[in-house]
Parts: structure tokens; sequence; C-alpha cells
């Protein structure tokens, strides 16, 4: 059956943030709580409303990042590793009150099965090696997280943004995989139509990756069951490569500060303490902004958040000042 792709319409001169909220995360003095600590204490309203006074049209949240840790309830996650949910809908609550002030959720998911980044999920699941091996399983028990998500939410998920396809495919320009695939072809379609099963018109971006020391985002496909392009990229002028397919909508997403993505204990560290400057001048931003809106590009932004749900002032601010050139 040929693919009926999403109406991304919506997506044309999109100007949005992103947040890398992760188990990872820690707060500006240094601490850190557990993550279902975390979960409980994130300042929903609090959030939603500095997005929306930022201007965001739409927004990228992690739902999962470097490990499978999720902001809300979850029966398959529990049977496969249990301690890696949580009892409050964060999630759900986020969606809401975004959507609440008109802005639009996409959500980030990542299998986390990168190299030795979550060593006990990806045994748990059937990825890595060894006597529990099983990719099979491995890919029901992510199809069926992603399906869980979608009927659990519906039309709160706008679009999903999926990562590390290049630790499960070795096909694209990146190749992170670290068990024995063996011929074995992850189900991309099926993974679609999971992320689709409630809600049709969700747009899917399957993200793989870039090359490093090269000024262009990769537009390389897996599938030609996606929506439109992840866009990620260092530069927001870099040039996407190869050219687009007619149909499948442009994106370019890069960080406003630091590009280590998420504040960590390493990102912490390394500016003193504290969040990162932007990494861009007002003039280079609106630059770049005014080159991606011409081409009808959705441009994300990237800003710190610390665990407790403070977001990075002076991006944030910068962001603000940017956007409001092109209301």
């Amino acid at each position: 059956m040929e693919y009926q792709r999403a109406d991304t319409a919506w997506m044309k001169r999109s100007m949005g943030l992103s947040f890398h909220w992760t188990d990872m995360s820690v707060n500006l003095d240094g601490t850190q709580k557990t993550y279902q600590e975390a979960v409980e204490a994130f300042p929903v309203e609090a959030f939603a409303d500095a997005v929306a006074d930022a201007g965001a049209q739409h927004c990228i949240f992690t739902l999962t990042h470097g490990k499978n840790f999720f902001p809300f309830p979850i029966p398959l996650v529990d049977e496969v590793l249990p301690g890696r949910t949580s009892k409050r809908d964060l999630a759900g609550e986020l969606m809401r009150a975004l959507k609440k002030r008109g802005i639009r959720f996409i959500a980030y998911y990542n299998h986390s099965c990168n190299n030795n980044d979550d060593v006990a999920w990806k045994t748990a699941n059937g990825y890595a090696d060894g006597p529990g091996h099983d990719l099979d399983r491995f890919a029901g028990i992510i199809c069926g997280i992603v399906q869980y998500m979608a009927e659990r939410y519906g039309d709160l998920i706008d679009a999903w943004w999926f990562d590390s396809p290049y630790s499960v495919d070795p096909a694209g320009p990146a190749n992170t995989v670290s068990c024995d695939l063996n011929g074995w072809q992850f189900p991309w379609e099926k993974l679609v139509a999971c992320a689709k099963s409630a809600n049709p018109d969700a747009a899917v971006a399957i993200n793989s990756g870039f090359i490093w020391g090269e000024p262009y985002t990769s537009q390389f496909l897996y599938t030609d069951h996606v929506d439109y392009y992840p866009g990620e990229c260092l530069d927001l002028l870099y040039k996407g490569t190869p050219d687009a397919v007619p149909g499948i909508q442009e994106t370019r997403w890069c960080c406003a500060d630091s590009p280590r993505w998420v504040f960590n204990k390493g990102t912490r560290d390394a500016h003193n303490g504290t969040f990162a400057p932007p990494q861009f001048s007002d003039e280079q931003l609106a630059n770049a902004f005014r080159v991606n809106l011409e081409a009808d590009r959705m441009i994300t932004l990237n800003v710190l958040i610390d665990q407790s749900g403070t977001i990075n002032p002076e991006a944030l601010a910068q962001f603000k000042r940017i956007r409001a050139q092109f209301a």
C-alpha cells in the first residue's frame, strides 16, 4: 500500500524550541534528584509559560535520550526493566499545557541502544549479544513502546522525532551498530505505523545523523515512510544532502547554547557551574532564520534546561528577540 504522508503544512516556517531533559540532567547547583523525584517536581505550567512567552510555535521534548527512562507510566517497560518509569504522567501534562497555549508537541524518542549508553536496557530487551540476544524481540519492544505512547496520547502528539537508527541499521552515513545483526533488518515501516496508530496525521522523522566536520545535515532515508527530515546540524545554515524528496518537509535543528544538548554534570562543569552562553550572535541567528524561513523550513533551537525545569535564560531571551523579528 502506498504511504500516505501526513499534512506537514504547519511545519513550514514554524519556529520552535527543544529540550533535552533526561535522567542525566542536574540542577544548576550541581545537585541531582532521582529521576522519579525530578519528574514529580517538574513545574509544568511555569515551563509552558516560558516556552509560550518566548514565542515558540512548536516544542521538541525528549521522552527518552541516553537511557530509556520514561516520564510517565508504561507497563511494557516495567516488565522489561523495572525502575525506568514514573507514576506521574509528566509527558501528558506537558503536551496538554503546551497545546492549551497553541504550541505543537513533537515527541523525541531514542531506543537507547547506543554503544554502552544503557547496557542494562539493551541487555534486557534483546539487543545485546549474549544469551538474551533476540533482535525480533527487541524490535517488538521498541514498536510496542511507541504504539503505547501513540495510543495513550493520540492527537496530543503532532509529530515524532526518532533518533539513533544508525545503531540498528548500518545503511546510512553513520554506523554505530554494537551487536551482531547478521543480516537482520529493523522494521522501519512497522515503527512508523505504530507511531501513527492513533493519529494518522502525526508526522514522522527518522534521524540519520550527520558526519562531524562536514557542513551539511543528512537527509538520508532509511525508509520513504516518513513525513519530514529531522534536520540535526551544527549550524542552521548547513545544507541538506542529498536533495529533499518532494513532499517531505525540510527542517533545521541545532543547539542555541551548548552543543552537548543535555545539562548534565559534564556540561555544567564545562561552563563553571552555569549554563553555556549562546553560540551565535543575534545577527548570525537572524540571518540563519531568514534563510530557512525563505525556504519554508521548520527551525528548532535546543536550549539547555536543568533538572528543576529552569531554562537557560540568556538563550531563551535570544530566541525571543529573533523570533519577534519574524512574527
